[in-house]
């Protein structure tokens, strides 16, 4: 059954179709969204329409208050079930009128440029979909950064980028064919935190061709309290993404091969995350087991030496220090940078990257 949900509409809504439609699914971040539609409203492209959901969100009425500055000026849609970005996502294309969706996330910022720039690099590439490059924001402690490293030089993304973990697609700089969106069937509702990897991919396979603009047009806001949710489930709904995508896409047997890796390289994860679980329950006997494991199967996959003498010296500071170890996991914890990638979260519902490394 659908959710009960209450729709409003700004004085500007019966205006004439819109070139862009911009999709934004609202839960827990009521003490953003304000400067984000901010930043939207601030785009020197203007013909675009706005469309805020209120995903069952526990923050409510603070949200109502949030946006109240702006209702005249977009459409609401207050549901009462939370059902997740997906299917929240696919709510809001099913509103919306444009011919581009673009799907930002409610604490996330655009550059007063970011349409127009994104707009004209996929009319004059032929594009289907494009995306930008990211900066990203860290409140606490107030830290600036960009996503540069995880992705290509630029120009055209290929589904070989996507399945060899080339490039990092987010959600909020990216403008998708409302046709190609709708011809695939939009989000996956039965995809959790990786619903967007699952998209690009499909869009791929589909045919549609994907861009990536090399310049930082928007800003991605990390939150600490954010990244302490259940890293073990997290990285399950990772590895299930891998396995969705093999029965839904017809991979060639190479691309299967790198498929299998990664949710191999997931399983190890699990593995991981499970051992510092143990560790910050002092279930000693157990994180040593967890890690154990995870080195032999890191062996087997022949990951990065220095990935695999890092579990070395955890295993051999499991057998002499263990409170240190779990003094360390915990201020750790909030940030799991690797390397070659990073560990990107927010709240319920929102983007998780679905190749990772913990520890």
């Amino acid at each position: 059954m659908e959710p009960r949900r209450a729709i409003s509409v700004g004085q500007h809504g019966g205006q004439d179709r819109p070139a862009v439609s911009v999709i934004i699914p609202a839960y827990k971040i009521a003490g953003y969204i304000a400067e984000t539609l901010a930043s939207v409203f601030s785009q020197t492209f203007s013909d675009f329409e706005v469309i805020v959901l209120n995903d069952g969100s526990v923050d409510a009425d603070e949200l109502c208050k949030a946006i109240e500055p702006y209702r005249a000026r977009i459409k609401f849609i207050n549901k009462v079930a939370n059902s997740g970005a997906g299917a929240t996502r696919n709510l809001g294309a099913k509103c919306a009128r444009g011919d581009v969706f673009v799907f930002l996330d409610g604490d996330d910022l655009w550059h007063p440029e970011f349409l127009a720039r994104l707009l004209q690099f996929k009319k004059d590439g032929g594009y289907g979909a494009v995306y930008s490059e990211a900066k990203t924001l860290v409140s606490e402690p107030y830290r600036v950064g960009d996503l540069f490293h995880l992705n290509p030089a630029g120009g055209e993304i290929t589904r070989t980028h996507l399945i060899n973990g080339e490039c990092h697609i987010l959600p909020s700089g990216t403008l998708v064919d409302a046709e190609a969106f709708y011809r695939i069937g939009g989000f996956d509702p039965c995809v959790y935190r990786s619903e967007d990897f699952d998209l690009w991919m499909r869009l791929l396979f589909d045919g549609v061709r994907l861009g990536y603009l090399r310049e930082a047009l928007f800003t991605y806001r990390l939150r600490p309290n954010s990244l302490k949710g259940d890293m073990i489930q997290r990285i399950e709904r990772c590895r299930d993404v891998w396995r969705g995508l093999q029965r839904k896409l017809p991979f060639t047997y190479e691309e299967n091969a790198k498929v299998d890796l990664h949710i191999a390289c997931e399983e190890a994860a699990i593995l991981r995350a499970e051992g510092r679980l143990a560790i910050y329950q002092k279930d000693w006997p157990t994180a040593r087991e967890k890690f154990s494991e995870a080195l032999r199967m890191a062996n087997r996959l022949r990951l990065p030496f220095v990935h695999r003498m890092k579990m070395v010296g955890v295993l051999l500071a499991l057998q002499l220090y263990p409170e240190i170890v779990r003094r360390q996991a915990i201020r750790l914890r909030d940030y799991e940078i690797d390397e070659n990638q990073i560990v990107v979260a927010k709240v319920e519902g929102d983007t998780f990257s679905p190749t990772f490394t913990v520890y």
